[in-house]
């Protein structure tokens, strides 16, 4: 069984017993806090904590939840306390609330003379009409109308631009594409011509996948003189004496 703050108690001059029960005689003024040590408390309480095995969190906790309040409660002692100014009624407002009291005694006493006269409806005093105001309209100047022009304008938020989305493709991508050329057809193919309706950077990333498959061992590629045409054929097939238009 894990200890508890119940098991430890205090052998303090003053008091002897459970640290809860100090805590409750201080907070309802039976004990004076002013006559309390917290450093014995404290000791006291480290010497306990010192001949167990591993306190357990729970056990410090406690401790420190009532030594926080003890320690308030303290120094709430220690400072000093204000006067206590007791506030007199003011004449006047008790003259003001009686005269009050009076004109509301006296409404009281009307109407109830007019229940009994039997009086059941009040008429409405009549309210003079109100008098509509008078609005004039004055232009402005030129001036004045192009300035306010001008400001609405500055105001105006232009309307986004709607840019077109581009496809992009993956090298990845190119490379299925190519292989599935390569299988299709099973013979010597131009890279011009298969990439003929491409722009220039789809032609870019066919290039970078066909030199991949190259590298791979999956395609054999051919290419007469320097810039020229590049074709490219499965591994095993024959390339034709010209090479593609590329």
């Amino acid at each position: 069984m894990l200890p508890t703050l119940a098991g430890y108690q205090l052998q303090l001059p003053t008091f002897e017993g459970p640290l809860d029960v100090l805590l409750s005689l201080i907070e309802r003024e039976r004990l004076e806090i002013s006559d309390l040590s917290l450093v014995n408390v404290t000791e006291g309480f480290l010497t306990y904590i010192s001949g167990l095995h591993e306190p357990p969190p729970l056990l410090l906790a406690e401790f420190i939840g009532i030594a926080s309040r003890l320690l308030v409660l303290k120094s709430r002692a220690m400072l000093p306390r204000p006067d206590v100014v007791e506030i007199e009624p003011d004449v006047d407002d008790l003259a003001a609330q009686l005269k009050e009291y009076q004109r509301a005694k006296q409404i009281a006493g009307q109407l109830r003379q007019n229940e009994q006269s039997g009086w059941r409806t009040f008429t409405r005093p009549v309210i003079a009409p109100i008098t509509p105001p008078s609005i004039t309209l004055v232009a402005p100047p030129v001036a004045h109308l192009r300035r306010a022009l001008l400001r609405s304008l500055a105001r105006v938020r232009p309307e986004p631009q709607v840019a077109a989305l581009r496809s992009v493709i993956s090298i990845g991508e190119m490379i299925d594409r190519l292989r599935r050329h390569v299988g299709r057809f099973r013979q010597q193919s131009g890279f011009h011509d298969v990439f003929r309706a491409a722009d220039r950077e789809e032609t870019i990333v066919g290039f970078i996948a066909l030199l991949s498959l190259w590298r791979r061992g999956e395609v054999e590629c051919q290419q007469d003189e320097l810039f020229g045409a590049i074709s490219f054929a499965p591994v095993g097939a024959s390339f034709e004496t010209t090479s593609a238009d590329g």
